[in-house]
């Protein structure tokens, strides 16, 4: 640890108000109510393909993220001497690796996939390195953290899509094995609850997906006021089905998997199966 406490000292001898600014704003655009604005946006109103390439990607890298983490344990800086953690509100769980980064750079590695332009490539690269370092500057991980968030999102993200696209293409939901199969037998690895859930959400992804491939196929090609509708009653009641959830699931394996596989089933086919009844021009 010895180095990567020096390295996080000297990251933080150009700690000023205005680079506080800077990344905290930063590391606030890559927290969960940011991604899901700027996802559920891209899946319901713009593009239904690409929003479902994008969730894939960031369900993955979630219950990637969390299954190593309930795995190695690691603690964070916070508390360690000489170093000054800020937000440590939102820096829960353990520490390696940092799902800051790594949700962060599955995030963009998926927006310049789809928006294939070398301007892209430069936006996007600047800002998911811009995280990690971010993530240091702010004392709540160690640079080994934000390394392999890295890694780990550029990689994982590469697979997801690469999944995806030959599920579109070839109509194999056999695909989805690669992924789901290691993922399931990790829970008696790991043996957390926090993963669990987030086992749930990747699955519930995959169901939702077969769902509304096979039996609702929802169009976004709409006009703006059904958008508009779509989005706010998407939103709305994703949020109730989640207290919904909440208040019947009990806090145990079981629980916790039904509820978060669940909301995605409904985020992902059950609310795309409302917009259909209801605003389908």
């Amino acid at each position: 640890m010895g180095i990567q406490v020096e390295i996080l000292k000297y990251i933080q001898l150009f700690k000023n108000p205005v680079l506080d600014g800077i990344f905290l704003g930063i590391t606030m655009s890559t927290e969960v109510p940011v991604i899901l604005i700027m996802a559920s946006i891209l899946y319901w109103c713009i593009n239904k393909k690409y929003g479902q390439r994008l969730l894939f990607a960031l369900t993955g890298n979630i219950a990637l993220n969390t299954g190593v983490k309930e795995f190695f344990k690691s603690p964070r800086p916070i508390g360690v001497p000489g170093i000054e953690s800020m937000r440590t509100s939102t820096a829960t769980g353990y520490s390696f690796p940092s799902g800051h980064t790594q949700i962060g750079t599955t995030f963009w590695v998926s927006i310049m996939s789809i928006i294939k332009k070398n301007y892209m490539y430069i936006i996007g690269t600047i800002i998911f390195i811009s995280i990690g370092l971010s993530r240091l500057y702010l004392g709540v991980h160690w640079p080994m953290d934000v390394l392999f968030g890295w890694i780990f999102g550029i990689g994982f993200t590469l697979i997801c899509n690469y999944i995806l696209v030959k599920i579109e293409k070839n109509n194999k939901y056999t695909y989805f094995g690669f992924i789901i199969i290691p993922m399931f037998f990790w829970i008696f690895i790991v043996n957390s609850v926090e993963y669990v859930k987030m086992f749930g959400l990747i699955t519930g992804f995959i169901a939702g997906y077969i769902i509304e491939r096979e039996y609702v196929e929802f169009d976004v090609n709409v006009c703006i006021k059904s958008k508009v509708c779509r989005y706010i009653f998407g939103l709305l009641s994703l949020g109730l089905v989640y207290l919904a959830l909440k208040f019947i699931m009990p806090e145990n394996y079981i629980g916790g998997y039904l509820r978060y596989a669940l909301l995605m089933i409904y985020a992902i086919a059950g609310a795309p199966m409302v917009f259909e009844k209801i605003w389908k021009e």
